[in-house]
C-alpha cells in the first residue's frame, strides 16, 4: 500500500460489455467537471475524493477506505484488480460490473 499511496487524478476510463464486444471509451462521455478531480490514497488506508478545479453543480467529494493484496485492490468493498503500476500510473480492471463478463478499466496518473 505504501508505493500506491499518493494523489492521483483519472486519466482514462474505458468499459467493454464482453470478451468479443468493442471497447467504450466512457472518458470522454464525463463531464469536465470530473476530470479534474483528485483521488488522495493514504497511507492509512483511508482515502478522499475531492471535486476540484472546476466543481461540478453537485460536488462528489468523499471519503472511504481502501487496501490492497497482491494484485486486488478493494476500495470501499468494492474488488478490483491491479492490471498494471509504474509508480506513476495505476490501472484497476473491475468485472461484472453491470452484467456478467463486462470489464471496466480506470487510469489512474500520479500527481
Amino acid at each position: 500500500m505504501a508505493s500506491i499511496a499518493g494523489t492521483y487524478k483519472q486519466t482514462a476510463n474505458t468499459y467493454k460489455a464482453s470478451a468479443t464486444a468493442s471497447e467504450q471509451d466512457l472518458y470522454a462521455l464525463e463531464d469536465a467537471c470530473e476530470k479534474d478531480d483528485i483521488i488522495t490514497l493514504n497511507v492509512n488506508g483511508n482515502y478522499t475524493y475531492t471535486d476540484a478545479g472546476m466543481v461540478c453543480s453537485s460536488p462528489g467529494d468523499a471519503t472511504g477506505t481502501w487496501s490492497v493484496s497482491g494484485s486486488t485492490i478493494n476500495i470501499d468493498g468494492q474488488l478490483g484488480t491491479v492490471v498494471s503500476y509504474d509508480c506513476k500510473t495505476l490501472v484497476i480492471s473491475t468485472s461484472d460490473v453491470v452484467t456478467t463478463g463486462d470489464v471496466e478499466k480506470i487510469t489512474l496518473t500520479r500527481q
